[in-house]
């Protein structure tokens, strides 16, 4: 299947009910602790945040989905939109489509609907075997972008292709990468998560951040595995991944890196949650496409929701600002008390 048509088959069945996680992220089974006599006002609540040296009005990225189509060109340009005027970052879809077809690059330059903001661009860890490290800061150039993920997607690349190759090079193309690139490198999963072991491996690079990307959201399992008729390995893996509550910790254990955690973000409580835990940005890829389908005004009043619900949530913990957000404690239950586990 063609990369772009496989692109546009995402939009429509990451929207789908039967592609979603049926696990949670394991996000409520974090607890956090109210404080009834904070001492101040909702209306002093300061949201604001830094990422790899960029402004948020609040912490919060539109993770990537898809792009380098026409279809994904006018989503993307809502995002877009929405994310500049309420002052949070966006991660455009994978670059594969414009490293394939040069004159598919018009796709992602998005730059000028979001002049200020702090604007990803994205390719999978298994493309840094094809294209030199030249050629990927070339394209970050051209459109403009502040940082690249990289995104690691074993489970995604099987149900494509089981016969796919190359995953022995990819760490060590990784560091290279990261070495060589005169852009910020962000690592990331697509839904599955990232272990203690690979955020260890991933600490001793020069990447600046890492994306947990853990289940609980879409799981691009099924939806490749439906898009190749493989049934089978839909049923046996389709839930398969560490929740991103768990990854969030696993990774803050073993890595010193700046940390995103995305993976079934749903509301603020959430994104405080995750805050908590040892997140820095949380992350939102879905919910974002489903607005951007009714125009930017939609996107614009769920970053508007997921802001306020923030913002409540920092007012009954008793934090003023985010590093106070931070410093917040919080009662881990059940199944992430196991996953926590030494």
């Amino acid at each position: 299947m063609k990369t772009g048509k496989r692109k546009d088959k995402h939009i429509k069945l990451a929207t789908q009910k039967k592609n979603q996680f049926k696990k949670t992220n394991l996000l409520e089974e974090v607890e956090l602790i109210h404080n009834p006599l904070a001492g101040f006002e909702l209306s002093e609540i300061d949201t604001a945040t830094s990422f790899l040296g960029e402004k948020f009005s609040f912490p919060l990225s539109v993770r990537p989905i898809t792009g380098g189509t026409k279809k994904s060109f006018k989503f993307n340009k809502n995002i877009a939109l929405a994310c500049e005027k309420k002052g949070i970052g966006f991660s455009l879809g994978s670059m594969r489509t414009a490293l394939e077809n040069k004159n598919k690059i018009k796709y992602f330059k998005m730059r000028k609907f979001c002049p200020e903001i702090f604007l990803e661009a994205n390719i999978g860890a298994l493309e840094l075997n094809k294209y030199s490290v030249q050629k990927i800061d070339s394209f970050l150039n051209e459109i403009q972008a502040d940082a690249i993920s990289v995104h690691l997607n074993p489970a995604q690349e099987l149900m494509q292709n089981p016969k796919a190759k190359g995953f022995s090079k990819q760490f060590s193309n990784i560091k290279k990468f990261a070495e060589e690139s005169s852009f910020p490198v962000i690592v990331k999963e697509v839904g599955n998560g990232i272990s203690f072991e690979t955020a260890k491996k991933l600490n001793s690079t020069k990447i600046k951040a890492i994306d947990v990307a853990g289940s609980g959201g879409t799981s691009f399992v099924k939806i490749d595995s439906a898009l190749y008729s493989r049934k089978r390995l839909s049923e046996v893996f389709g839930e398969f991944g560490i929740p991103t509550a768990a990854s969030v910790l696993m990774t803050k254990k073993a890595s010193k890196k700046k940390i995103i955690a995305s993976g079934g973000i749903r509301n603020g409580l959430e994104i405080a949650k995750s805050l908590i835990l040892g997140a820095d940005l949380a992350g939102i890829a879905t919910p974002a496409l489903i607005k951007a389908k009714k125009g930017e005004k939609a996107v614009e009043k769920l970053i508007e929701i997921l802001e306020e619900e923030l913002r409540i949530s920092m007012f009954l913990c008793g934090a003023k600002n985010i590093q106070e957000l931070k410093k917040k404690k919080a009662v881990l239950q059940n199944n992430l008390l196991e996953w926590n586990k030494p």
